[in-house]
């Protein structure tokens, strides 16, 4: 009765929270809006729509092929590096939305599709790079401090689901029938607005609750007797997981140590977060995603993302 009812209860719950503070949802309406208009519109809506048009056509795939003595023995994929390209150019959740659009052609099952998302759904560079390190780290130098972590610990969760992505007497299409450009780019427009609408909307919701969180947050950390060091860690942590953009900016204006910013970002970068997470099942509805595998795994790469990052900072 309790487990049924549960979800209506709780949305009834929010309805009145969000009634009551009116203030807070605003500004969390708005902040969630300016960050899907000036950060994923203009960089995920084109790239989606030319990735949709390639992917449709042979020629990306037999791109890949070339290369798939190399992806096969390391992933045991011919087409891992598709998706983890795509991410690496235009960020979250756009690995996830190339490996739906390979699924929904029928270029990839469920079993593979589940293994190929959790190491090839990332972090774009220019995030890392030009967001984190230069706007809210004030150091360009810093992004191979978050890069290189990130990136090399998707690699290495690939290797560890290969074991995983076995193969199966799932047939893939080798020969496409032929379709027009025309055909192409009407489907690609469609699957990718719906695709940004989609991501838009969690986008927006999980700002307001960020908003609500990271006030609920202040206002408890009054009346705890906390140091300054563990406060700001606690809090960049707690908003990082439920909204990873917000959880960087507030890690990296903290009176942090540089290098500790640097391990909670790499942690916070490279699980993504409460929000990406939706936005990801937001946009996986052609094959049958495993949340719960891809939650647990993006943990592991969380902490290795750190182990590598800790390595770099003693080392470099």
């Amino acid at each position: 009765m309790f487990k049924r009812n549960f979800i209506p209860v709780f949305i009834m719950f929010v309805i009145c929270l969000f009634v009551m503070k009116p203030g807070i949802v605003s500004e969390g309406v708005f902040n969630g809006l300016k960050i899907w208009v000036n950060n994923m519109i203009p960089y995920l809506l084109p790239m989606s729509i030319l990735s949709n048009i390639l992917l449709q056509y042979n020629f990306l795939y037999r791109l890949s092929e070339k290369l798939s003595f190399l992806s096969n023995k390391i992933f045991n994929s011919n087409y891992a590096f598709i998706p983890y390209f795509i991410s690496f150019v235009v960020g979250y959740p756009s690995g996830a939305m190339t490996i739906n659009t390979m699924a929904s052609y029928k270029r990839t099952n469920s079993s593979e599709a589940n293994a190929l998302i959790v190491f090839t759904n990332n972090c774009s560079f220019q995030f890392m790079a030009g967001a984190v390190s230069f706007s809210m780290l004030g150091d360009l130098s810093l992004a191979k401090y978050i890069a290189v972590p990130h990136l090399l610990s998707a690699l290495l969760i690939g290797m560890l689901v290969k074991k995983d992505n076995a193969s199966s007497t799932f047939t893939k299409q080798k020969n496409q029938k032929y379709i027009s450009f025309y055909d192409a780019f009407n489907s690609s427009i469609y699957k990718s607005i719906t695709s940004i609408l989609s991501i838009g909307g969690v986008i927006v919701i999980f700002s307001v609750f960020s908003n609500f969180f990271d006030n609920l947050l202040i206002s408890v950390s009054k009346y705890l007797s906390l140091s300054t060091q563990l406060s700001d860690i606690i809090h960049s942590v707690l908003v990082g997981i439920l909204e990873l953009s917000n959880g960087c900016s507030v890690a990296a204006s903290s009176a942090l140590p540089l290098d500790v910013k640097l391990i909670i970002i790499n942690f916070l970068i490279s699980f993504s977060g409460i929000s990406v997470i939706f936005q990801t099942v937001a946009v996986t509805n052609d094959f049958d995603f495993n949340i719960r595998n891809y939650i647990f795994y993006k943990s592991i790469q969380g902490i290795l993302s750190v182990i590598i990052c800790i390595e770099m900072l003693i080392l470099v």
